[in-house]
C-alpha cells in the first residue's frame, strides 16, 4: 500500500502507523464522513491464483469482522466499517491516540509500571474481556502490543477476531522466522502450546501474563529460544512476583498467579471474579514489604507437588523453528559463560526450573552419592583408535532429530530407545564424556522421565550432570542446570531432604557468580524454599521468602 491510496472510494491512506505478519495499519480519513480512522489492510496469502480459495477467504473476514463490529464496549475498540477492495481485505476502526502497553514499557526503559498505573490496566482490561466472553468471543492473541492506553486513560484491547481469522484459514504460516500469527511465546497458555481446545480461560492466562510482565518488567517466562518459553508455560510455576518486585500488593500478586494456573479450571471462573483481588489491592498500603509473598493472603494459589509432571502435554508440530521473539520489555540480564569457558554440549538447550516427574523410589543411593557425582571431574575420555567416520556421525545425529521428533510427539518409549542407541554408539565412537555424548545422556533421561520410569531417570541426570561437571567444570551454567533438574527429580520422588541439600548447593553457587537477584539464583532459593514447606518447616521458608523479597 502507498500513502494517498484510496480503499473502496472512501477511505484515504495518510501515514503507516505498524505493520506486522498480517498486513499493514495505516492512520486515514474517511472522505464520507470527514473524521481521522485506523484502517487495517490485511494481506491474503500467496494463493491469489486460488479462486475457491480466496472465496472461502472472504466468507470467513466477513465472519469475523462482523463479530468484532458486533462488540460494543468502551475497552474494546471500535470497528466501523470492513469490505474487500479489489482483493484487498481492510478494517476500519477507530483512530486511537496514545501509547500500548508494549510501547509504554519501552517508553519506561523496560522498567514496570507504576502499581496504580498496573492496577488500572488491570481493572479496566478485566471489564472488557468480562464483557466480550459473555458474548462468545475470545481474543486468542491478547499481549501487550494489542491493549492501547489512550492519552486520556482508557483502556482498550484491539485485534479481536484477527488471530482467530489466521487459526482459521492459515492467514501466514504458523512458523516463521520471524515470530508467528497464532499466538506469541511469551503470552500463550498452556492449551493453545499443546494445540487443544480454546476457551476464554486461555485469555485469562494470556491476560496473567500481561499483568506480570507490566507489574515486573519481564514476562514470567524468558529464554533465548521458544522451547525454553514454552517449556516454561507448559510446565513450571512462575516465580511470583513480588520476588521481583516486593512492593507489588500481595493481592495483586495472587491475582496473576491465579490467572497463571497451569489448568485452566484452576483459573478464576471469569475475569469479573477479579473485581475483589483489584479492589483490596487499591485499598493496600503502598510499597508494603512486609510478609511472605504467596502466604500472605488466603486463598493464595499453591503450586501442587505434582503439577509439573502430572498428564505432561506434547509439543505441536507447529512450534518446531519458531522464534520465541522478544517480550515487550526486552530479557533480563541473563548469566553467560565467562570469557574462554567451554561451549555447552549439543543437544537440548538446559533451562530451569524444569519439569520433573516421579514416583516413590528404594533410598538406594543417597543425596552425598548424587551430589558429588553431580559436582566431581569427569574421567579423562580416551580417545577413539582413528577419526570415527562422517557418514556415521551423520546417521547419528540423523536419528537423534528423529527421536526428538517422537518425543515432540508424546511418544516417550520409542523416543527413549532411539535416544538410548544414539547414546551408546555415541559413546563408543567418542567417548563417554564427549559432549555430543553427554547430549544423547541427558535426551535418554529426558526420555525415561516422560515414560514413567523415574529412578532409572535420575540415575541418567547424575551421569550426565557428573559429564557436564568434568567437560564444562562443576559451576558451569549447563552443569548448575542439570543438577537443578537433579533436584526437581529427587523432589518429586519425595526425597525432599535430599532435594533440599541440592537446590542450596545450587542457590550458593549461583548466587556467588550471578549475584543475588538473578533468575537463576531466584529459582533456586524459591526451590529451597519449597523444599522447606513440603518437610513442614514453614518458619523456615517464610524467611527464606521474606529474604528473597528483600533482595530482589
Amino acid at each position: 500500500m502507498a500513502q494517498s491510496t484510496l480503499i473502496h472510494g472512501r477511505y484515504r491512506l495518510l501515514d503507516l502507523v505498524g505493520r506486522g505478519g498480517m498486513g499493514e495499519v495505516w492512520r486515514a480519513r474517511d472522505e464520507s464522513l470527514g473524521r481521522r480512522v485506523a484502517v487495517k489492510c490485511l494481506k491474503p496469502p500467496a494463493r491469489r491464483e486460488d479462486a475457491g480459495f480466496l472465496r472461502v477467504l472472504r466468507e470467513r473476514f466477513r465472519r469475523e469482522a462482523r463479530v468484532a463490529a458486533s462488540l460494543q464496549h468502551r475497552g474494546v475498540t471500535v470497528v466501523h466499517d470492513f469490505g474487500d477492495d479489489d482483493g484487498l481485505l481492510y478494517l476500519v476502526m477507530e483512530l486511537l491516540e496514545g501509547r500500548n502497553l508494549s510501547q509504554l514499557l519501552a517508553d519506561n526503559k523496560g522498567q514496570p509500571l507504576p502499581v496504580a498505573e498496573v492496577l488500572d490496566v488491570a481493572e479496566q482490561v478485566a471489564a472488557a474481556l468480562a464483557y466480550t466472553h459473555a458474548q462468545g468471543v475470545v481474543h486468542r492473541d491478547l499481549k501487550p502490543a494489542n491493549v492501547m492506553r489512550s492519552e486520556d486513560g482508557t483502556v482498550k484491547i484491539c485485534d479481536f477476531g484477527i488471530a482467530r481469522l489466521a487459526h482459521d484459514i492459515g492467514f501466514t504460516a504458523r512458523i516463521s522466522g520471524t515470530g508467528m500469527a497464532m499466538g506469541t511465546p511469551h503470552y500463550m497458555s498452556p492449551e493453545q502450546i499443546a494445540d487443544s481446545a480454546v476457551d476464554h480461560r486461555s485469555d485469562l492466562y494470556s491476560f496473567g501474563c500481561v499483568l506480570y510482565e507490566i507489574a515486573t518488567g519481564s514476562p514470567p517466562f524468558e529464554g533465548g529460544d521458544p522451547w525454553a518459553v514454552l517449556v516454561g508455560h507448559r510446565d513450571t510455576p512462575p516465580v511470583p512476583p513480588r520476588a521481583h518486585r516486593p512492593d507489588l500488593p500481595p493481592p495483586l500478586a495472587t491475582a496473576i498467579l491465579r490467572l497463571l494456573a497451569k489448568a485452566p479450571d484452576d483459573r478464576p471462573d471469569a475475569a469479573a471474579g477479579l473485581a475483589g483481588e483489584l479492589a483490596a489491592a487499591r485499598a493496600h498500603p503502598p510499597a508494603a514489604r512486609a510478609g511472605a509473598w504467596g502466604t500472605a493472603y488466603p486463598g493464595a494459589p499453591v503450586v501442587p507437588a505434582g503439577v509439573a509432571g502430572i498428564a505432561p502435554l506434547w509439543m505441536p508440530p507447529w512450534t518446531r523453528g519458531m522464534d520465541a521473539g522478544l517480550p515487550a520489555a526486552g530479557r533480563r540480564r541473563a548469566g553467560t559463560p565467562p570469557d574462554g569457558a567451554p561451549a555447552a554440549p549439543a543437544g537440548p538447550a538446559l533451562r530451569e526450573p524444569v519439569a520433573s516427574w516421579g514416583v516413590a523410589r528404594a533410598p538406594e543411593a543417597s543425596a552425598a552419592d548424587l551430589t558429588h557425582a553431580a559436582a566431581r571431574p569427569a574421567p579423562a575420555r580416551i580417545p577413539a583408535q582413528g577419526a570415527p567416520p562422517r557418514e556415521r556421525l551423520a546417521d547419528l545425529t540423523d536419528r537423534r532429530d528423529a527421536g526428538l521428533r517422537l518425543g515432540r510427539a508424546g511418544r516417550w518409549e520409542e523416543a527413549y530407545e532411539v535416544h538410548r542407541a544414539v547414546a551408546a554408539e555415541r559413546e563408543l565412537l567418542l567417548g563417554s564424556y564427549h559432549p555430543d555424548t553427554l547430549a544423547s545422556r541427558h535426551e535418554t533421561g529426558t526420555a525415561l522421565a516422560r515414560s514413567g520410569r523415574h529412578p532409572e531417570a535420575l540415575e541418567e541426570y547424575a551421569r550426565t550432570a557428573a559429564g557436564c561437571a568434568g567437560v564444562l567444570g562443576p559451576d558451569h551454567p549447563d552443569t548448575l542446570a542439570v543438577r537443578h533438574e537433579l533436584g526437581h527429580a529427587l523432589g518429586r520422588l519425595g526425597r525432599w531432604e535430599e532435594a533440599l541439600e541440592v537446590h542450596r548447593q545450587l542457590a550458593f553457587v549461583r548466587e556467588q557468580a550471578l549475584g543475588s537477584a538473578d533468575p537463576a539464583t531466584v529459582a533456586s532459593r524459591n526451590e529451597e524454599a519449597h523444599c522447606l514447606e513440603r518437610l513442614g518447616r514453614r518458619s523456615e521458608a517464610e524467611e527464606v521468602y521474606r529474604e528473597l523479597a528483600r533482595r530482589c
